[in-house]
C-alpha cells in the first residue's frame, strides 16, 4: 500500500500553524497585570495618597475588605476593624475601632492615622480603575489598580 504525502505547501502551512499555536501557548513568562476586582470582598489595598500625602513608608495603612462585611486593616501605627456596606458605587464604612498598640508611635503618625480613620468613617463613594502606568503624583503604588475612596479626604489605594 502506497502512502500519498501532501505537497510541500500544505506541510509548510500545517508546520507554521502549529508553530504559531505553540508561541501563543508558551508565550513569555512576564507576570500578568492584575485586573480591577469586579467586587470588593476578599481584597486587601495599600494606601497611596492621603489627601495628596503619602503616608511615611513605616506606617502604611492597609485596608482589607471581608467577605462577611467587615472591614480591617492596619492604620499606621494600630489595627483597626469595622463594617461596610456596598450600593452600587455608593459606600459607608461604620463602628471603627482600633486594637491598641504594643509600642509607641510618634506624634505625627498617631496624627495621620487619626485623619485617615476619620476619612474612612466619613466614606461615600468608590471607584476602582487602572491607572496604567500613571500613578497619582506622590503615591505609594504597589501595582496599577487604584481603590479610591471619596468623602470628607479622598483616599488612594493600590492593590496588594
Amino acid at each position: 500500500m502506497r502512502h500519498h504525502l501532501p505537497p510541500v505547501g500544505a506541510r509548510l502551512f500545517v508546520a507554521a500553524l502549529v508553530a504559531v499555536a505553540v508561541a501563543a501557548c508558551g508565550g513569555s513568562q512576564a507576570t500578568p497585570r492584575p485586573t480591577v476586582p469586579p467586587d470588593l470582598p476578599g481584597t486587601e489595598w495599600t494606601l497611596g495618597l492621603q489627601a495628596g500625602t503619602a503616608p511615611a513608608a513605616n506606617a502604611r495603612p492597609t485596608l482589607t475588605f471581608g467577605t462577611d462585611g467587615t472591614v480591617s486593616g492596619f492604620g499606621g501605627c494600630n489595627n483597626y476593624g469595622g463594617t461596610y456596606t456596598v450600593s452600587g458605587s455608593l459606600m459607608t464604612i461604620a463602628g471603627l475601632e482600633t486594637q491598641p498598640g504594643t509600642f509607641e508611635c510618634a506624634p505625627d503618625v498617631v496624627d495621620f492615622q487619626q485623619q485617615y480613620l476619620d476619612a474612612l468613617a466619613s466614606t461615600t463613594g468608590w471607584a476602582a480603575a487602572d491607572m496604567g502606568d500613571a500613578a497619582p503624583s506622590g503615591a505609594v503604588v504597589l501595582s496599577p489598580i487604584k481603590l479610591t475612596l471619596s468623602g470628607n479626604l479622598e483616599l488612594i489605594f493600590s492593590l496588594e
